[in-house]
């Protein structure tokens, strides 16, 4: 299936990117002086997916990519397993926020039982809602590839990072989430102000280009590793998560679980490999 359907109804990207952030008048305050000041705020708004009719969870998210957002979110929750089980995606506005809807298909619809959430997700926040801890932290596939990176690959990507993040340089209030192919060249960037949301775009992303081969690469996230992060890369088959931040202890148990290298502290040229270090080349 090709999300260039045109059951696919998705607004076009400019209904919804003034939305991303907006400009406010503020107070600064400094050791000498008080003033006026213009400055720019991510934007954050309730989405909800709609599964077949049937309300799913609402997140609270940065409102851009949300195509790639709901592929991605089906993806990593297990909700399908291949982005053709979905037949038909709508994204419209409303007055509290943003409504996706999505119709899977008749095998889904017989096979999946949706994982059951209450309808709030707080951003930040990978458990919120779940019902059942054993539904929370499921068992997640082993991924088995050999693709060895460089740690000069990683360093000298995180050094021109920053370039590569529109959002966050405006606002100071947003994670990203980065595919980087085995070269060190950044392929595709998404940004969210919820650090799983950011990956889910990721994940969605790579989907709709067609990037069947997660082996030859790895993500960086401006994040901490948090057990969902993990969780989420394994469900998608990725074998390098590299984080700017700390790992969980949950996450490395996961990644040591499912054969995937968690990388933490990545910055000012250096790391910390956590789990199956063989990955990470010295050259």
């Amino acid at each position: 299936m090709s999300f260039q359907d045109e059951s696919l109804r998705v607004p076009h990207s400019g209904q919804l990117h003034g939305l991303t952030s907006h400009k406010i008048t503020a107070t600064r305050i400094s050791a000498n002086s008080i003033s006026k000041t213009e400055d720019c705020v991510v934007d954050e708004t309730p989405v909800a997916l709609i599964y077949n009719g049937e309300p799913h969870v609402v997140m609270l998210a940065t409102p851009s990519d949300l195509k790639d957002f709901a592929l991605g979110f089906s993806l990593t929750e297990g909700i399908i397993k291949h982005v053709s089980e979905i037949v038909f995606m709508e994204i419209t506005l409303c007055e509290s926020g943003v409504q996706i809807h999505i119709r899977t298909n008749q095998d889904t619809l017989e096979s999946v039982d949706i994982r059951k959430r209450n309808l709030t997700g707080r951003t930040g926040c990978g458990l919120c809602g779940t019902a059942l801890i054993e539904e929370a932290v499921r068992n997640t596939p082993v991924v088995n590839t050999q693709v060895e990176i460089s740690a000069n690959i990683i360093f000298k990507t995180l050094a021109v990072l920053e370039q590569y993040q529109p959002i966050n340089k405006l606002t100071g209030a947003i994670h990203a989430s980065v595919w980087v192919n085995k070269h060190g060249d950044i392929m595709t960037l998404r940004e969210d102000v919820g650090r799983h949301n950011s990956l889910d775009k990721l994940i969605g992303a790579l989907q709709s280009q067609n990037v069947l081969d997660l082996s030859d690469g790895f993500i960086i996230i401006t994040s901490r590793a948090s057990y969902e992060m993990v969780t989420k890369a394994a469900f998608a088959g990725i074998a390098i998560l590299v984080a700017i931040s700390a790992p969980t202890s949950l996450a490395i148990k996961i990644a040591i679980k499912s054969n995937i290298t968690l990388v933490g502290f990545a910055r000012d040229n250096s790391c910390v490999i956590y789990t199956h270090s063989e990955r990470i080349i010295k050259s």
